[in-house]
């Protein structure tokens, strides 16, 4: 069966944002302003992103709290009104996610003369925008904003993509490569589920539109979001390019989607 046209435009018009994430970070990387003090910033964002979602988890409580919360209201509705693989699968997720904190974490902590605090983690600006946006798309836009949602969560996994490059060049660098892969690993599966599902959809060629619209918006604030994540390695002109259709797009696998 072939691929789902609009799913391999939504794919395309994805792809330069995805590669211009993995520029973002791997630029920060190979930077000679490079420093201890500059790897804890951005370890520390990439925390705070673990603990709260930014805008693809519960919107008061985050990704650890949230699933917190639903496991000690639903106890009582085990096998009676909720399935227990269903309650399972909250678990799993919830283990997975706070799994990736804790990677990051420990990095921070063997950089830093004191431990993380996540009761002190904050966002950055193009981060809470970034959430901010995705909000308003998931209460406003109903289905067709969880669609944009999900669809850009995780940018296709080019952080990881770019982290996994360092292993083999020192011992701090190589902890965040294997951490990388780690949350790679765990991560391109429910990315691709998501696609796949996505694909399935029965939508009208303005609805795919309206999908591809808030991607693009979602995918622009997604640069500006990695890119003060890390600094600034990339100059707002170099960013615009990159909007424009100034680089090689990511190389996308549609193995399992045909």
């Amino acid at each position: 069966m072939p691929v789902n046209e609009n799913l391999r435009r939504l794919v395309d018009l994805s792809a330069p944002y995805w590669a211009g994430e993995e520029e973002v970070v791997w630029t920060y990387f190979q930077s000679p302003q490079r420093t201890t003090k500059t790897d804890l910033l951005w370890l520390k964002r990439q925390c705070f992103k673990e603990i709260w979602g930014s805008g693809v988890g519960d919107k008061k409580k985050g990704l650890f709290q949230g699933p917190v919360a639903y496991l000690s209201d639903v106890f009582d509705k085990i096998d009676r009104e909720i399935d227990r693989h269903a309650v399972l699968n909250v678990i799993d997720d919830l283990r997975t996610e706070f799994s990736h904190y804790c990677l990051f974490a420990d990095i921070y902590d063997a950089l830093s003369v004191t431990k993380i605090d996540p009761q002190q983690l904050t966002g950055w600006e193009a981060d809470h925008e970034l959430a901010r946006s995705r909000y308003e798309y998931r209460e406003k836009r109903g289905q067709l904003g969880n669609f944009a949602v999900r669809f850009t969560e995780g940018g296709y996994c080019s952080m990881y993509s770019a982290g996994m490059r360092l292993v083999g060049t020192g011992e701090i660098n190589d902890r965040i490569a294997q951490a990388c892969e780690h949350v790679y690993t765990d991560e391109i599966g429910h990315m691709r589920s998501g696609f796949i599902g996505l694909s399935q959809q029965d939508l009208s060629p303005t609805e795919w539109g309206e999908v591809a619209d808030m991607t693009h918006t979602i995918l622009l604030q997604r640069l500006h979001m990695r890119n003060e994540q890390f600094g600034y390695p990339l100059t707002q002109k170099r960013i615009q390019a990159i909007d424009a259709g100034q680089i090689e797009p990511m190389a996308f696998d549609y193995t399992g989607l045909e």
